[in-house]
């Protein structure tokens, strides 16, 4: 059955006794959403009743949900994501926190997308709250998945104050805890608080600062959400899954798989032989009856069947070869991973499933794809809300609490990889007939520019302007 998740209940009654109400109305669905993530829920493991007796029974499955969080997390967070600044404070910064930043959070984008909600949170080590500047403290950024956080203060479209839970280890003993960030005199505060992992009490272990003052007024958190409406709560600071309208496309997929495996199973060959071809010892048994034992051909038990003799003249060896319907099956598959692709948001046809190859992106039809287009900007701009917010955070708290030069409301630039909405050689075939047809330089110049990695004047001293003859003679 799917992990059990946790509700943190001693988290809320912590968070209580400080006055705030954690919204946790998205706590059941989101485990709903782990289930289809993991495959691991009563559909796939259930119970098939056959006559007074119940058998378990198994679906198998391509791990579709997961197929689609990873797919939107490849597209997102990879090594071609660029976070930069002109601000050369702000770009140190950047350096120092944020190098590989795409590569590094890919996979928790793909749980993010795949519960509705992630967040990353500010940690700060190596500080005490005695109003003080730190400047060897260490500022680092924590990701938290769906059910670890608790929003505290929220509206339509933002969050401003939140809780995560976490398990931590200190002093070779590990502890449950809560940290709450909020807004305390126009700073953001993280308050800190350890539980027992076995009573869920709460502990004090000396070393660690109960409140912290950043003394940051930028916000030291950012939550994590695709760009999909949530339909189960409104006004709700907590997002919903990328599968949300996938589910039937989810169980025709894994049905469809499940399909195919059965038809191979069954369609191994059976062998029908007549008692008279298989060899058979007669015992006594211990109350002294005779028992006849038949003998098969060893592993082969589970395809061989004693039929009684037929008729004279009957073949005693039959072979029957049931139809496998590979092709049947294929295109079922590929059927349920057309409507996983549409209800995903990935286009229809982002993956497709044959005999030889198994499953694979297609990604020859992937830059034709305007519904991925379309999406695929849609969560860009949710996920780049949300760094910006974060990187801003993190300047903040270098700000304010280390001592660091830095302008946090400095500009700054996000750019993702569009390479898989734009297909780069039929650009570059387009731009070399341009320049055979008409031969300027100037298009030369931009086809070095932007497809050999050449600098403006690099391009302009290899490809210069034509000076324009004179024909004295004329």
């Amino acid at each position: 059955m799917a992990e059990e998740r946790g509700t943190y209940a001693f988290a809320v009654e912590w968070l209580k006794m400080l006055g705030y109400s954690p919204d946790v109305r998205m706590a059941s669905t989101i485990s709903t959403y782990w289930g289809w993530y993991t495959a691991d829920n009563q559909w796939y493991h259930y119970r098939a009743k056959r006559g007074f007796k119940l058998f378990k029974s198994d679906r198998e499955t391509l791990h579709p949900a997961a197929l689609a969080a990873e797919a939107w997390s490849d597209l997102l967070m990879n090594e071609k994501l660029e976070i930069k600044a002109e601000d050369e404070s702000l770009q140190e910064v950047l350096d120092a926190h944020f190098g590989d930043f795409g590569v590094n959070q890919a996979d928790f984008t793909t749980r993010a997308f795949a519960l509705g909600t992630g967040a990353w949170a500010i940690g700060v080590d190596d500080v005490s709250d005695d109003g003080m500047m730190h400047p060897d403290a260490r500022v680092k950024v924590e990701d938290y998945d769906a059910q670890q956080v608790l929003p505290l203060t929220w509206s339509a479209d933002s969050c401003t104050q939140c809780a995560f839970v976490t398990r931590v280890e200190l002093d070779g003993r590990d502890y449950d805890q809560c940290q709450a960030h909020i807004l305390l005199g126009g700073t953001y505060h993280i308050l800190t608080q350890l539980f027992d992992v076995k009573s869920h009490r709460m502990v004090f272990p000396e070393g660690v600062t109960t409140d912290l003052d950043t003394g940051s007024p930028f916000q030291t958190f950012a939550l994590v959400k695709p760009a999909v409406p949530n339909s189960h709560f409104s006004y709700c600071a907590m997002g919903a899954s990328i599968f949300e309208k996938g589910i039937s496309a989810i169980k025709s997929v894994d049905e469809a798989l499940t399909s195919l495996l059965v038809h191979l199973r069954v369609a191994r060959p059976k062998m029908f032989v007549t008692d008279t071809m298989i060899e058979k010892k007669t015992s006594k048994s211990m109350n002294g009856k005779k028992v006849t034992e038949y003998y098969a051909f060893g592993e082969a038990d589970d395809i061989t069947f004693r039929t009684p003799p037929g008729e004279e003249g009957t073949d005693p060896l039959k072979v029957v070869q049931p139809e496998m319907r590979i092709a049947d099956n294929e295109a079922a598959i590929n059927a349920g991973l057309k409507m996983l692709s549409i209800t995903c948001g990935l286009g229809d046809n982002y993956w497709a499933w044959d005999h030889k190859d198994g499953l694979k992106t297609a990604t020859e039809v992937v830059s034709d794809s305007s519904m991925l287009a379309r999406t695929l900007r849609k969560h860009q701009n949710a996920l780049k809300g949300s760094i910006t917010e974060l990187v801003r955070g993190v300047a903040g708290v270098c700000k304010h609490l280390c001592g660091t030069k830095v302008d946090p409301t400095a500009e700054v630039s996000i750019d993702f990889d569009d390479s898989v909405i734009t297909d780069t050689q039929s650009d570059k075939n387009m731009a070399l007939t341009e320049i055979s047809m008409l031969g300027i330089p100037a298009l030369k110049r931009k086809y070095l520019e932007d497809y050999c990695g050449f600098s403006e004047d690099e391009a302009a001293a290899a490809v210069p302007d034509q000076a324009v003859a004179i024909d004295y003679g004329a």
